[in-house]
């Protein structure tokens, strides 16, 4: 399948429509928007462009006596149209200029526009800067969309429509086909928590990447080398930017071993999860290198067949509610149990072990329990519960 840019789905924070006219009034020449262009914005936001960390509506208005400007970017061309439509609606007698930008940006060259992670592990951050925040990551072999360029990043959108900015070092870039073939290539998965791929095949080779789990490469058809001494036997591979070395084969599986298309179980969840006990939490970790309780969640649905979004307060948008029963009773290994102070507030995600223990990333991952009687038991937890979801059905 090609890969596609999808303008309607895209990641940032949410705004409410007070910090939309905070938003607009910090670009503005007047003091205040009037109430009802501030409405009509807000409308066509909400319609287009509801969760902003999966859609680009960053718009201002600036007024000079009888002239209205829109300036910002967008990533959805109705969006853009149906904005301007209700600007002018909202202001009959006002001159409407639009000068709003759409991405991806038409002025990236062809050879820009897509990419592949060609690092283990991409760290993706909030901002083009380094010190800024670390919204997610992405591991070898992942495919993005760029949308622009700001001086060594990329503002791109992942295959899950995340938008975050990523290195431009961390990326092989080109245009679609360049994912096309890497698609259509024998790709293989790297299904070991972590290892090396040397330049030859042999273990005192030079390294020449280290590889995680989730971690994918092209098989390159050449025979394998065995080392008759230590009876181990090395494939051949080449990393999305082209470079190619050896990788033992018990560390790799296929693609569709390792990232199943459909679901597993919740019980086959749970004893992935259980692999993943002790690893560091990280805020806006999505790897084996560290993990914040939505990028662990995730991970381990990934590895079993489900596709979840980035955040805790998405995947609480996912999958079945179901009653969680007396003391908890009624869950099964692989429900996602869902926390916050409020109900439509969402903070943390848990991976249910069936009844009241959880697995989960806090400090680092580990399991705990809402029953006030077991050792494990946080009464913190067990306070700010909310609700569960079910992914895995007996059927599967």
């Amino acid at each position: 399948m090609q890969p596609q840019y999808h303008p309607r789905m895209r990641y940032g924070f949410h705004l409410t429509g007070a910090v939309l006219l905070a938003l607009l009034a910090c670009k503005r020449i007047e003091k205040d928007l009037p109430p009802v262009l501030a409405t009509a914005v807000e409308g066509v936001r909400q319609k287009h462009c509801p969760d902003q960390r999966l859609c680009v509506f960053d718009v201002q208005i600036q007024i000079r006596g009888a002239n209205l400007k829109l300036t910002g970017e967008l990533s959805d061309t109705v969006a853009q149209r149906e904005l301007l439509q209700a600007v002018k609606t909202a202001m009959p007698d006002f001159k409407v200029e639009d000068e709003i930008r759409i991405l991806p940006d038409e002025n990236l060259p062809e050879g820009e526009r897509f990419g592949l992670v060609r690092v283990s592990v991409a760290n993706l951050r909030s901002r083009p800067a380094h010190a800024a925040e670390l919204a997610l990551q992405l591991l070898m072999g992942s495919s993005v969309v760029i949308l622009k360029r700001e001086g060594g990043w990329y503002y791109v959108q992942t295959e899950e429509q995340y938008l975050a900015w990523i290195p431009r070092g961390a990326l092989s870039v080109g245009d679609q086909s360049m994912v096309v073939a890497w698609r259509a290539a024998e790709l293989i998965a790297i299904k070991a928590m972590n290892g090396t791929v040397r330049v030859q095949g042999r273990a005192d080779a030079a390294p020449l990447t280290a590889v995680v789990l989730g971690n994918v490469l092209r098989r390159v058809p050449e025979a394998a080398v065995s080392n008759s001494n230590a009876k181990v036997k090395w494939l051949a591979v080449a990393l999305p930017d082209g470079r190619q070395g050896y990788i033992e084969s018990e560390m790799v599986t296929s693609v569709a071993e390792l990232l199943p298309n459909a679901p597993l179980s919740g019980a086959a969840a749970v004893a992935q999860a259980q692999r993943m006990l002790g690893i560091p939490y990280l805020w806006g970790g999505t790897s084996v290198s560290g993990f914040d309780c939505s990028g662990f969640t995730q991970t381990v649905f990934r590895l079993n067949g489900i596709r979840l979004l980035r955040d805790a307060s998405q995947q609480a948008r996912q999958g079945e509610l179901i009653d969680v029963g007396e003391n908890f009773a009624e869950l099964m290994p692989g429900d996602l149990l869902f926390f916050g102070e409020e109900e439509d507030r969402i903070t943390h995600v848990a991976i249910s072990l069936g009844g009241a223990h959880f697995i989960h990333a806090s400090d680092f991952v580990r399991i705990n329990s809402l029953d006030e009687n077991d050792p494990d038991y946080v009464e913190y937890r067990r306070r700010t519960f909310q609700f569960a979801k079910r992914f895995f059905h007996a059927s599967n």
